[in-house]
């Protein structure tokens, strides 16, 4: 039924794998998946680094139930709880002085920033202003109800949750999230920091090309790939085939174009990328959901410097600290005032991992190795000198993903304008269906989940979505032609 329907998916990210992988499990054979770079994982970037592996993109599984990720991985045994980083008293905090916070403030802090989440979802549905609007409101009539440092200090304090919390969404700032918005996101049940074991987040590919079922014949999936294969444009204004270019001056047609580059690449190309022009919904979709920018620098030291009971770092400022930094400090070193957090690494135990978001990270992406490492290290001293004797890192690497013209980002987020423009991911993932009905391009990738995106099970679960579109769109098709046949039987009977 399906062997001689042209399937190209453009990228090879999770929801481009994952749409792929269910094709050739269900019979389909004539599948292509253009990839612009040299490997397959698009935002999930597993490297060899120190003793074992990194995570330059995805790090962790982020629960259980109704995770596809967690579902697959679990049936063999390949994850784990990182239980040391989801125990808040295992993170030190530390002010711009050198001294450390008293832990009892710091995990009270962590515990009102738990609780204001844990209500949230109950909270925010008719909350008109911006997620940052919501938060700073609820922390402060926590605080009033606990007052559980000094005012000035819990300002500090929540300038700290407005770092973490833009990591967290991929925003430049919380100002620009819709509260309402995040109504729209499913967490998932269970242990929310799960990693692979050692193996890295590489090893979810595997699973799905069945490499851990020894029942199931492997998938043949990476001979389906075509790498440093550059989509220049999609011409899908024929009835009957859509027509792909590529930067190598080649021509490719395809019954059905699997679209699963991220939403920063459609931000920057749609315009040029599509003819005829994309749908205007989906356009206003492309304009309003936001999508940003989270970079990792990842440091390996000499020997281990911190015991075995702290999972991460926190740096807290003062302003009149941070004024003072920024005013004597070097032009272009403002960006080390935006240096907030360094965490452990499950499996690496000479490694630290430091985080950076908006127009910091983007700054910072332009800077040499050089720079950034010495910057970080300043940063670790200034705020932890007094009470680790700090080495200096002896190798790092970090990623660049809105550096990266194949990304432009890292994940999406809901965005105020999202909500004024009345669209939702659901816009983003709508197929263009052709005058007979048939889905001839159609979208994948995290953005286009209406509940889990900004997760690699939210792009996976969207790739399987739109593989599945095909498979009933051709099942529906047959039984058409199978209905047919018995009225055209019936109708020359004598």
């Amino acid at each position: 039924m399906f062997k001689d329907v042209q399937v190209l998916i453009v990228g090879a990210g999770a929801a481009g794998i994952a749409a792929a992988c269910r094709l050739l499990e269900q019979g389909f054979q004539n599948v292509r998946v253009f990839e612009a770079g040299d490997r397959i994982g698009g935002r999930v970037h597993t490297v060899e680094f120190a003793d074992n592996v990194v995570e330059l993109g995805a790090e962790y599984v982020h629960g259980e139930r109704g995770n596809i990720s967690y579902e697959l991985a679990s049936r063999h045994n390949l994850l784990e709880g990182s239980n040391l980083l989801t125990n808040t008293e295992k993170w030190m905090f530390a002010d711009s002085q050198g001294e450390i916070i008293p832990r009892e403030q710091s995990t009270e802090l962590l515990n009102i920033y738990h609780e204001i989440y844990t209500v949230m979802p109950n909270k925010i549905t008719d909350f008109e202003g911006s997620f940052g609007e919501y938060f700073t409101q609820e922390y402060y009539k926590a605080f009033k109800e606990n007052p559980f440092t000094n005012f000035t200090r819990a300002e500090e304090f929540l300038e700290w949750i407005c770092k973490y919390e833009s990591i967290i969404e991929s925003c430049d700032s919380w100002s620009e999230v819709s509260a309402s918005g995040l109504a729209e996101y499913w967490t998932c049940e269970g242990n929310p920091l799960l990693n692979w074991k050692g193996r890295g987040y590489k090893t979810l590919f595997e699973v799905l090309m069945n490499k851990f079922t020894p029942a199931a014949s492997e998938l043949p999936l990476l001979e389906k790939v075509d790498f440093k294969k550059v989509v220049s444009s999609i011409d899908y204004s024929s009835k009957n085939r859509i027509t792909i270019r590529t930067t190598d001056n080649s021509e490719h047609n395809a019954d059905h174009v699997i679209f699963t580059p991220s939403l920063g690449v459609l931000k920057e190309q749609h315009s040029n990328l599509f003819t005829p022009p994309l749908p205007e919904l989906k356009r206003r979709a492309i304009q309003g959901l936001g999508f940003g920018t989270v970079d990792k620098i990842i440091f390996e030291f000499p020997y281990k410097w911190w015991p075995e009971d702290i999972a991460g770092f926190n740096l807290v400022w003062s302003k009149e600290d941070k004024t003072k930094f920024v005013q004597s400090s070097d032009k272009g070193n403002e960006w080390l005032a935006d240096v907030f957090h360094f965490s452990t690494i499950d499996h690496q135990p000479r490694l630290l991992s430091g985080w950076l978001t908006g127009p910091c990270a983007r700054h910072v992406e332009d800077l040499k190795d050089s720079t950034v490492l010495d910057g970080f290290y300043d940063m670790l001293q200034r705020f932890f000198s007094k009470k680790f004797d700090i080495p200096k890192p002896i190798n790092m690497i970090r990623s660049k993903w809105n550096q990266n013209k194949h990304f432009r980002g890292s994940y999406s987020f809901r965005t105020l304008e999202s909500k004024n423009l009345d669209i939702w991911a659901k816009d983003l993932a709508e197929p263009v269906i052709n005058p007979t009905g048939k889905p001839v391009l159609l979208f994948g990738g995290e953005a286009t989940h209406e509940h889990y995106y900004s997760t690699v099970h939210g792009a996976v679960e969207s790739g399987i979505r739109e593989a599945d579109r095909l498979i009933e769109y051709y099942r529906y098709e047959a039984l058409e032609y199978i209905s047919f046949c018995s009225l055209d039987t019936k109708l020359k009977r004598p």
